[in-house]
C-alpha cells in the first residue's frame, strides 16, 4: 500500500516526537554501543600488535584539528566532537585492515571523515543562525565512497599493496560511518545561546566578506582566468608526476576507466558534463599533485605508499559533489547558474576550506616521521584550491564557451 505525503510526513513528526521525547534513553544506548565496539576493537588491534606510535600521531592530529574546528563553529563542545566523531570508526577498522602500519593512510581517511563532521557541523551552524533546514551530505558521500571503491579495484587489483588498499577503503567507511552517527546524535544534545550565535555571526559576516571575493570565479570574465590557472597546474602536475609513475601494461585503459568513473559519478550528483569536467579536473589535479609532490619530498614510493591517494580522490569528490549539490538546490529555486555557483560558493566555500585546512592540520604530526605525509598534505592544499575555486571556475568556463540551452521562461522571467 502506497502511504500520502501527509501520512508519511505525519510518520516524519511523529519519529521526531518520539525522539525528543527519548533522545537521552536513545543516546545513552547509542554511545554505549559505540563504546563498547570500540573498546573491544581497540583492545584487538593492540594485541594484534597495531603501531601505538601512529596512535600517538592521530591523537595529536585530532587535537591540532579540533583547534581549526573550533575557529570554524566558535562553539567549543561542536568543536570537539566534530575533531572526535571520526576516531571510533578508526578503531574499528584497525583489526580489519591488516596491521595498521601504513603511515599516512589512516591520518588521509581521518581527513576524510573529518570533512564530512565539518559539513554536518556547517547545517548545524546554518540551523542555528538562520533557522532554516539545509539538506546533509548523504547523495555526496555515498558517491564519493562508490567511487574510490571501483578506483581502488582498477588501481591496485593486481599490485602488492593489497594491505595498504584494504585498509584504506575500511578506515574510509567505517571513520565516515562514525562521523555520519555521532555528529548528528550527539549535536541534538548542544545548547546554543545568545553569547555564541552573537560571535558567530560576526565571524561569518567576515569570512563573507573574503568569500565574497573567491566567489567571483562563478563571473564568466573571473572564471576563465581561474579555469586557465586550473589547466596550467594540470599540466604541470602531469609532467611533475612521471617520475613517480611506473610504467604498467595496459595502464592507459586504467586511467582513461578511471577519469570516465570520475566523470559519470560526478555528472550524477553534479546535474551535467559541465559539472562532471570540472569535477574530474578536480579530482585528477589532486592525485597528480600528490604524485608530484612524492617526486620531489621523498626518493621512491611503495605502492603502498600511493594507496592514501584514494582517499585524497575521495574528500576532493565528496567536497565538490557538496558544492554542486548546493548549486542544483538555488538552481531549482529559480536562481541564474552563475547566480547559484555564486551563493553556493558564498555558503559552502568557508566550510570547505575548513574541512580540508583541518585535514592538514591532522597530518602535520606525521610529517616529522612519514615522509609520504608532506606529499598529502600539499595535495589536500589542491583539494581545497580546487573545491572552492577550480570547479566553479571549470563550470562557468564551459558554460561561458558553450551556453547551456535556456527556455523563453528563464530568458524572460516566470509570471
Amino acid at each position: 500500500m502506497v502511504r500520502s505525503g501527509s501520512e508519511l510526513g505525519g510518520a516524519a513528526g511523529a519519529a521526531r516526537q518520539f525522539f525528543s521525547r527519548n533522545r537521552v534513553l536513545l543516546l545513552s544506548i547509542v554511545l554505549s554501543a559505540v563504546g563498547v565496539v570500540t573498546g573491544i576493537a581497540t583492545a584487538s588491534a593492540i594485541l594484534s600488535g597495531a603501531s601505538l606510535g601512529d596512535a600517538a600521531l592521530i591523537f595529536a592530529g585530532t587535537v591540532l584539528a579540533g583547534a581549526v574546528a573550533l575557529f570554524h563553529t566558535r562553539h567549543l563542545a561542536l568543536a570537539f566532537l566534530t575533531a572526535v566523531a571520526p576516531l571510533p570508526g578508526l578503531a574499528w577498522a584497525a583489526p580489519l585492515s591488516a596491521d595498521a602500519r601504513f603511515g599516512a593512510v589512516p591520518m588521509l581517511a581521518y581527513a576524510f571523515a573529518y570533512g564530512i563532521a565539518v559539513m554536518l557541523a556547517q547545517n548545524i551552524l546554518v540551523r542555528t543562525l538562520d533557522s532554516r533546514e539545509t539538506k546533509g551530505p548523504f547523495l555526496a558521500l555515498a558517491l564519493s565512497l562508490a567511487a574510490t571503491a571501483a578506483l581502488a579495484v582498477l588501481w591496485f587489483w593486481r599490485s602488492t599493496a593489497g594491505g595498504a588498499v584494504l585498509q584504506a577503503i575500511l578506515d574510509l567507511l567505517f571513520s565516515a560511518g562514525s562521523a555520519m552517527l555521532l555528529m548528528p546524535v550527539c549535536t541534538s544534545f548542544l545548547h546554543f545561546d545568545e553569547a555564541f550565535v552573537g560571535q558567530a555571526n560576526r565571524a561569518r559576516e567576515h569570512r563573507l566578506r573574503l568569500l565574497e571575493k573567491v566567489a567571483m570565479t562563478a563571473v564568466p570574465r573571473w572564471g576563465m582566468s581561474i579555469a586557465g590557472i586550473a589547466l596550467i597546474f594540470l599540466a604541470l602536475a602531469w609532467f611533475g608526476a612521471q617520475s613517480a609513475l611506473t610504467y604498467t601494461p595496459g595502464g592507459e585503459t586504467i586511467a582513461a576507466a578511471s577519469i570516465g568513473l570520475i566523470f559519470a559519478i560526478a555528472g550524477i550528483a553534479g546535474g551535467g558534463w559541465r559539472e562532471a569536467l570540472a569535477a574530474t579536473v578536480v579530482a585528477v589535479l589532486a592525485c597528480l599533485v600528490g604524485l608530484w609532490a612524492f617526486a620531489v619530498v621523498t626518493i621512491g614510493t611503495t605502492p603502498s605508499g600511493h594507496a592514501g591517494l584514494l582517499e585524497v580522490v575521495a574528500l576532493a569528490l565528496f567536497l565538490v559533489l557538496c558544492g554542486f549539490q548546493r548549486v542544483r538546490i538555488y538552481r531549482r529555486l529559480g536562481d541564474d547558474p552563475a547566480i547559484a555557483r555564486l551563493r553556493a560558493v558564498e555558503d559552502l566555500g568557508g566550510a570547505q576550506a575548513f574541512a580540508v585546512l583541518g585535514g592538514i592540520a591532522a597530518l602535520l604530526p606525521a610529517v616529522f616521521f612519514h615522509s609520504v605525509a608532506a606529499a598529502y598534505a600539499i595535495a589536500l592544499a589542491f583539494v581545497a584550491i580546487g573545491a572552492v575555486g577550480f570547479a566553479p571556475a571549470l563550470v562557468g568556463a564551459t558554460e561561458f564557451l558553450l551556453p547551456r540551452r535556456r527556455s523563453v521562461e528563464e530568458m524572460y522571467g516566470r509570471r
